[in-house]
């Protein structure tokens, strides 16, 4: 079971989130802002983390930036949600160390792919570091 730390203040968003996840057998622990998220990162122990970008508190790119500077935590992939969607947006969210990119409104089979690609992925990388 994977589980999945979401942090939007959107609480639509965070039900969306958890409900599409849900039925993939997937454990989801939600966060209103990104200071929230990081609070939870020990306990949840998430495989992934998605992150809007616009939050109160600590937005997306703040949390994005404490999560890799966490020894436990800097590799897990984290996908940035937001309603911006211009090429120069995209640019700047890759630039600043995210995985992927998901824009609202949130296209549910494209979330999917994009979570179980880099949950495999991930997994692939910790398989080969235990290996070592």
């Amino acid at each position: 079971m994977w589980t999945l730390l979401v942090a939007d203040d959107s609480r639509m968003s965070r039900e969306l989130v958890r409900d599409v996840f849900a039925s993939a057998n997937c454990r989801v622990v939600e966060a209103g802002n990104g200071q929230e998220a990081i609070d939870r990162l020990e306990a949840a122990s998430p495989d992934l983390v998605l992150l809007d970008l616009e939050m109160p508190v600590k937005d997306g790119f703040a949390a994005l930036a404490e999560i890799r500077r966490h020894p436990r935590f800097s590799g897990i992939p984290v996908i940035a949600v937001t309603a911006k969607a211009m090429l120069p947006d995209r640019d700047r969210v890759l630039t600043a160390g995210f995985d992927a990119y998901v824009t609202k409104p949130i296209d549910i089979a494209k979330l999917r792919e994009r979570v179980d690609e880099l949950l495999r992925s991930s997994q692939k990388e910790n398989a080969h570091e235990r290996r070592r």
